[in-house]
């Protein structure tokens, strides 16, 4: 196995046996929804490290995920009652803590020197792009108008405003960006915790449960597909190589 991919493909398998885990030991609703739904963000970002080329912020996304899981037991009183999830929690978070520190500390950073200010980059960005922008606004705009229109449970209803809304904004912080690789990244997060989120919260009998699925997984898809193209064709360098050369024909 190629010693860059090691940590992706075994924050995977953590993520899964710890969503799995979350339904054979919890005892409370509460305690399996948030257990199944970081579970499930450890195998998201395990799988996006594997994928992308820059992995920093997909280490990073373990590191963050896994201080969450092994804190949360301490901070949610309603784990007392549920060893199992709390242990999945425990277990499932520090280990994604340690693999992500791990290839967090060994990527190599990038050097942020301001040049890409001096660029016009959004003419290097391609039609496709532009495209995805869009559609996420669309669906982050109709899951604001499906939550305010309907009458469904409260937990239900506040999400998929909540969410909704948030994937209307990155959406549109795609759309103006020169570099929009990192916006599309947190798209696909927002998109998979709305997709989760009838899970998480409890909600998945009821009929707002579909809405938050639909528009969760089409924005998960959408910033999936962008962040990896941008990945595949190092956008971000042809974005700082470009910024460079006008910088240098402006002060030369």
């Amino acid at each position: 196995m190629n010693s860059k991919l090691w940590i992706g493909w075994v924050a995977v398998a953590i993520g899964v046996c710890a969503a799995v885990s979350a339904f054979v030991v919890s005892s409370t609703q509460a305690g399996q929804g948030l257990a199944f739904g970081f579970g499930a963000f450890i195998a998201f970002f395990g799988a996006m490290s594997v994928l992308a080329h820059n992995r920093a912020p997909d280490h990073w996304g373990l590191v963050v995920v896994g201080v969450v899981m092994v804190a949360l037991p301490f901070l949610s009183g309603g784990f007392n009652v549920d060893r199992g999830a709390a242990w999945t929690c425990w277990v499932a978070g520090g280990l994604a803590l340690v693999l992500g520190g791990i290839g967090w500390t060994h990527d190599k950073t990038q050097t942020q020197d301001g040049m890409s200010e001096w660029g016009d980059s959004q003419r290097l960005r391609h039609r496709w792009s532009y495209w995805i922008g869009r559609l996420a606004l669309a669906v982050g705009a109709g899951s604001v108008l499906v939550g305010i229109a309907s009458h469904s449970s409260i937990a239900g209803t506040a999400v998929t405003i909540g969410l909704g809304a948030m994937i209307a904004v990155v959406a549109v912080w795609s759309l103006l960006a020169s570099e929009p690789t990192h916006d599309f990244l947190l798209l696909a997060m927002v998109g998979f915790a709305m997709f989760l989120s009838p899970w998480a919260a409890g909600y998945a009998g009821d009929t707002m449960a579909w809405a938050a699925w639909v528009a969760g997984a089409l924005a998960t898809g959408l910033g999936v597909a962008g962040y990896l193209r941008d990945e595949r064709m190092d956008f971000a360098t042809a974005v700082r190589d470009d910024s460079a050369e006008r910088y240098r024909e402006q002060f030369r």
